[in-house]
């Protein structure tokens, strides 16, 4: 097999995303709440109620995968639908007092992990990491938005729209 050169800045991405998905396992150990979830449970529980289609683009992610999560949460009584004020025909998700509770004992235990990891690179290196992922994924939609057989791209949502996760 000839050699390709250095792995792209995508699997270096990637194996960041192993490693992040590693510390939000340890973190969250000996609770009830799924690792795959808490961007859910923390998102839900920070800017919601909200629709569906609100919480798939906070989460960058398709609506159907949006709901089928939501209906985990459902099931574990962590989170409900309620009627929708500005829109009969839709519906809002909240965290019940269950759910609530579960990420206020989550949360904090997350919450260290990360910034434990952020005191390690530093204030200057976490800033100009968080700016370089925002242009990483700025780039990304751009190629996507150019390359005609993709699905088209939703731009990444500014970090002053979005709430650090955890």
């Amino acid at each position: 097999m000839p050699a390709t050169g250095p792995p792209t800045i995508l699997f270096e991405v990637f194996w960041t995303q192993q490693k992040r998905k590693r510390l939000v396992e340890v973190a969250l150990e000996g609770t009830e709440l799924p690792p795959d979830d808490y961007p859910f449970y923390v998102t839900i529980g920070a800017d919601g109620p909200l629709t569906p289609t609100a919480l798939a683009e906070l989460l960058t992610i398709p609506l159907s995968t949006v709901t089928f999560r939501v209906r985990r949460l459902e099931r574990r009584g962590h989170a409900e639908r309620i009627d929708n004020p500005s829109d009969g025909r839709s519906y809002l998700i909240r965290l019940t007092p269950d759910g609530r509770k579960l990420l206020n004992k989550a949360r904090p235990r997350f919450r260290s992990y990360a910034e434990a990891v952020e005191a390690r690179l530093g204030g200057p290196k976490t800033t100009a990491l968080r700016e370089s992922l925002l242009e990483l994924r700025q780039a990304l939609d751009e190629e996507l938005a150019v390359n005609p057989s993709a699905p088209a791209a939703r731009a990444s949502p500014p970090a002053s729209e979005r709430r650090r996760a955890g």
